[in-house]
């Protein structure tokens, strides 16, 4: 199982700080910033669910599983999931799910799971 983070910087942000959000749901997963055209990116990448281990936690203390659990199977495609975490609720430690760009003025954290079983993935997620 591989996981992909990506975290765009917008001018308006501290780079420091979006780091942070990301951190705050994924700890154990090293973070680099990259330049994408005039654009910083936080990016950062995992294997094995332990690095998902505190993203499950925060979902369960929320008690929000079972929403999580439908988000993340209209999540799925080809063999991958691909949602959204919204960066001020992770900055505040908080895990909560956004659209792409729809509900924030801020981009998301964008999470992508490669998985031979994704849909054991998301039971595992939000059990």
């Amino acid at each position: 199982m591989k996981i992909k983070i990506e975290a765009e910087v917008y001018p308006t942000e501290s780079r420091e700080k979006v780091m942070q959000a990301v951190k705050n749901l994924f700890p154990i997963i090293d973070l680099h910033v990259q330049t994408q055209e005039d654009t910083e990116v936080i990016v950062g990448e995992g294997a094995g669910l332990e690095s998902l281990e505190n993203l499950k936690n925060m979902l369960r203390s929320r008690k929000i599983r079972a929403a999580a659990r439908s988000i993340l199977r209209q999540s799925k495609l080809n063999g991958k999931l691909v949602f959204y975490m919204n960066k001020q609720a992770a900055y505040a430690r908080q895990a909560s799910f956004t659209e792409p760009f729809t509900e924030s003025p801020l981009p998301p954290i964008r999470v992508e799971i490669e998985s031979d079983d994704v849909d054991k993935v998301i039971e595992w997620l939000t059990e």
